[in-house]
């Protein structure tokens, strides 16, 4: 329909005002974001039809780089305002893989208020398009001698129950937004970290009469996230929470309060040829006044020295004490990372389309990585993100996982010969190493990465799920809730924190963190094992049959077996009937090992359980932080659980790291709870 601006229009009980930015309802008048009052109007232009992320894009940011969690932010916000839930949707409508729709009536001013609403059935979960998002990298495939291609994109999806998948920025991309029961904003957690300074970094605006410049605004932010980052005692919020924000008008301590930092850093950078023009302001978010602010203007090669410049400053207004490991803290310039801006440009271009995710992004960025190393081989920076770009590659495409890997371990050793204060390239390898269950390989690792990137939320992330690999629930939710407070509006690392407080028995809290990953944008449909398991802890028999059916049926794989064991796990009466047809579907090898493993421990069936981890101790697909599980209990006091602890190789790693909550050593072995 036509909107008249001035005059509006309604939607339900609530009149809807573009020129004012407002909605009125029963319970007063609320103000809206501009860009989040574009999108509603866009919609309602458009309602009954499907609009694609694209189309929002094109039309509302007119062109602009902005990313998912951008667009992902506007539809939360207007489900907030509107009372309305993904769920069960009467305003908004996610269509999965293609977009949103109005559903609600829309009538004009002078028009009858509509009387009736019709929402339409949801797009099924059983028929909707699979959103890939790669598996936890624990159970990454050496299990790849399946001969029908099906299965093993079976394992690698199904092949661990409980971790966040996406390696590196998982967070950065915004899968469509799945089901939930209510809408929560996100705050940071204020009791993961001892009280520090903080401090977020918001997306520097481009002043350039050139948007493909967009890309170059996004380095500098980005570089100054990586900077400030690195002291101990300055809390930095991560980049996909930061920039969850960026092409949106919202109020400095409204972001203030959502990330939970005192201080914002906000700028803007015009460049022109080969000359820029960096401003940037400090502004204390609760008082809304400058601490600083100053504005260079440079050659384009001296970017690293402003950037360097800005850190300096920020350290120094917010009073930050120096890091005596960091001669940047000391107010020492840095060397320059290459004297090359053609390369410097090459690695920026890439880094912005790694962020869209995706194949074709993907393997574009290898390109320009692979570009920018080749001008300056002595540049460490696109050596690491070479490597994280083929992390997650098999996760978004038919390439190889051990090919993949293997360049991407090679990649971050380069990195690190060339800078060993890249804590992202340690957190690389201690990820291969993780996966590879080398565990002492990988604690070294990632104590180093936190050594020398303390802010980096995903490798506290990562570090996380590390913890609950070994056994140490507790260590694995402080880590969880350290990356939460660092990117308190990353959907990855909500659900993260959601599978560690499943562990650590808090059914409460574990719900609200996975229904505000949802909020978020994390697509249940993929993301859905970990939630199953808290859902059928909560007796809901019908969804979590729903939830698990629907990606099997999406791989191909039988389905019939999921509700028998679901209800078995609530009513040990069923047992039996679930046993008969599961037997069957393992018989008739259309299961793959890890799936008959998680159902071998719902059901308390230590004799498959057993059998079964046998045959994936090999190839490294053995869930290992399932055998920490509540539900594993029967299987942890099995006689032959110590064995099995000992071939994985955990017993070795806890008697020179130390033993885990509920584990104990019992002379040569291992005894636990």
């Amino acid at each position: 329909m036509t909107i008249d601006p001035e005059r509006g229009f309604y939607l339900d009980d609530r009149r809807v005002e573009p020129s004012r930015c407002v909605l009125i309802g029963s319970d007063g008048e609320v103000r809206l974001e501009p860009k989040v009052m574009d999108v509603l109007v866009y919609l309602v232009g458009h309602a009954g039809q499907v609009v694609s992320r694209e189309g929002l894009i094109k039309n509302v940011w007119r062109g602009a780089v902005v990313t998912d969690e951008v667009i992902s932010r506007c539809i939360y916000r207007l489900r907030q305002e509107l009372g309305d839930s993904p769920k069960e949707p009467r305003f908004i409508e996610t269509v999965p893989k293609r977009g949103y729709r109005l559903i609600m009536p829309v009538s004009g001013v002078s028009e009858p208020r509509p009387a009736a609403i019709h929402t339409p059935e949801p797009e099924s979960a059983a028929t909707a398009p699979p959103s890939w998002r790669p598996a936890d990298f624990l159970n990454r495939l050496r299990w790849v001698r399946w001969s029908v291609p099906v299965v093993v994109c079976a394992t690698v999806l199904l092949v661990y129950l409980f971790y966040s998948r996406t390696p590196e920025g998982t967070t950065e991309e915004a899968s469509q937004e799945a089901a939930t029961a209510s809408v929560e904003t996100p705050v940071a957690s204020d009791s993961a970290l001892e009280p520090r300074k903080s401090i977020a970094v918001l997306p520097f605006v481009n002043m350039s009469d050139d948007p493909a410049n967009e890309y170059f605004c996004d380095g500098v932010s980005d570089e100054l996230i990586t900077l400030l980052g690195k002291n101990p005692d300055l809390k930095v919020v991560a980049r996909t929470s930061s920039f969850a924000f960026k092409g949106l008008e919202v109020d400095i301590r409204r972001i203030a309060e959502q990330l939970g930092v005192d201080n914002i850093l906000e700028g803007s950078v015009r460049r022109a040829s080969d000359s820029i023009r960096v401003s940037a302001q400090l502004v204390d978010a609760s008082s809304g006044y400058h601490l600083w602010s100053d504005a260079y203007d440079r050659k384009f090669e001296d970017v690293f020295e402003v950037q360097d410049e800005i850190a300096s400053a920020i350290v120094r207004a917010l009073k930050v004490p120096l890091d005596a490991r960091d001669k940047r803290s000391r107010g020492a310039t840095r060397a320059a990372p290459t004297g090359d801006m053609s390369a410097y440009r090459l690695y920026l271009q890439g880094q912005h389309h790694w962020k869209r995710r995706g194949e074709t992004s993907i393997r574009k960025s290898i390109e320009l990585f692979k570009a920018a190393i080749e001008r300056d081989p002595g540049f460490a920076q696109p050596y690491y993100a070479l490597a994280a770009a083929y992390l997650v590659l098999p996760f978004h495409s038919q390439e190889s996982p051990e090919v993949a890997f293997a360049i991407a371990e090679s990649a971050a050793q380069q990195a690190l010969a060339l800078d060993a204060t890249l804590g992202q390239a340690h957190a690389v390898l201690a990820l291969l190493h993780l996966k590879n269950w080398n565990w002492s390989a990988a604690d070294e690792a990632f104590r180093h990465a936190l050594g020398t990137a303390p802010n980096h939320a995903t490798t506290h992330q990562w570090y996380s799920e590390f913890l609950g690999n070994v056994g140490h629930v507790d260590g694995a939710l402080a880590e969880a809730l350290k990356a939460h407070e660092l990117d308190p509006v990353s959907p990855v690392i909500n659900d993260r924190l959601g599978v560690a407080y499943l562990w650590a028995g808090e059914d409460d809290l574990a719900a609200k963190e996975f229904r505000i990953a949802s909020e978020l944008g994390l697509n249940r449909g993929t993301y859905n094992e970990a939630y199953m398991l808290l859902l059928l802890r909560q007796g809901r028999v019908d969804e979590a049959t729903e939830l698990y059916e629907g990606i099997l049926y999406r791989l191909g794989l039988p389905t019939r077996w999921v509700r028998p064991v679901a209800e078995a796990v609530i009513d040990p009466a069923k047992k039996s009937h679930a046993l008969e047809i599961t037997s069957l579907a393992v018989e008739e090898g259309l299961l793959p090992p890890p799936v008959v493993f998680a159902v071998a421990v719902l059901l308390q069936q230590n004799d498959l359980a057993f059998a079964t981890a046998e045959r994936m101790l090999s190839h490294r697909t053995l869930a290992a932080e399932l055998l920490f599980a509540p539900e594993a209990h029967a299987l942890r006091h099995d006689a032959r659980f110590p064995m099995l602890l000992e071939e994985m190789g955990l017993v070795a790693y806890w008697r020179k790291h130390g033993w885990p909550e509920l584990c104990s050593p019992q002379g040569d072995a291992a005894v636990c709870q």
